[in-house]
Formats: structure tokens, C-alpha cells, sequence
């Protein structure tokens, strides 16, 4: 969490005070069962672009601890190291229900939507009907 949130006050810092928009993690199920030890988590999907990946992957208990420390990693950005340029994007978001329940979990991980001027943007996917 310490690196990552390093990583991203090095840039926000080059950029401060001008937004920095960081996206969330969105690997799919096949990326992630690339890295060591993957295939052992990650479920097998017939379409890992449309599958257990960005919002519908945050809250889900599978991967819940992990989103909170991407949380923990910005909240240090922004409140310890003070470069509130830095914004939080929720990638793959699919309904207004699911960016409600992430929007709360980012809430209960430290990262309070409007708070000391934090903007949450989501990715939308949308479909034609």
C-alpha cells in the first residue's frame, strides 16, 4: 500500500495543483490468474471482459481487503501527503445501484465523496436496449 501510494503522489505532485484522475484497479479474471498464484483465486470465465472485473470485483468478499488498501493507498495521498488534486475513478461500473455500493465501501475505507473535495468519477458501460 506504502508503494502504491508513493507511486501516486510522485505524479500527482507533478502535476499539483491540476487533477489527477487515478483508475482503480480493473484486471480481469484472466490477467489476474496470470500473475503467480492467480489461478488459484481467480474464477475461469467464458468472457473475462465482461466478468468479475472493476466495480462488481470491489465489494465483492473475494477481493473486498484488496480494495481497501487501494483506498488506504489514495486516502494517504490525499489527507497525509496533501495532494487533493488526486481523484478516484471506478472503472466498468454498470448500474447506478453497483456505483452507490462502491461509492459506500470507499466511504467505509476512509474516502468520503466530497470530503476535502474528493470527486469520485465512474466508467460507465452501457448497452443498448
Amino acid at each position: 500500500m506504502s508503494r502504491l501510494a508513493e507511486g501516486i503522489a510522485r505524479i500527482a505532485a507533478a502535476f499539483y495543483p491540476k487533477p489527477v484522475i487515478v483508475r482503480m484497479s480493473d484486471f480481469k479474471s484472466n490477467e489476474y490468474a496470470m500473475l503467480i498464484g492467480g489461478q488459484e483465486f481467480e474464477p475461469t470465465e467464458e468472457n473475462p471482459m465482461l466478468g468479475f472485473r472493476g466495480a462488481s470485483r470491489y465489494y465483492d468478499e473475494r477481493y473486498r481487503e484488496g480494495f481497501q488498501l487501494e483506498c488506504l493507498a489514495l486516502e494517504r495521498v490525499r489527507e497525509q501527503m496533501g495532494l487533493v488534486n488526486v481523484k478516484a475513478m471506478i472503472p466498468f461500473c454498470r448500474t447506478v445501484e453497483e456505483a452507490q455500493r462502491v461509492v459506500d465501501l470507499m466511504t467505509e475505507f476512509g474516502l468520503q465523496q466530497g470530503q476535502n473535495d474528493l470527486e469520485i468519477y465512474a466508467c460507465a458501460s452501457c448497452r443498448q436496449m
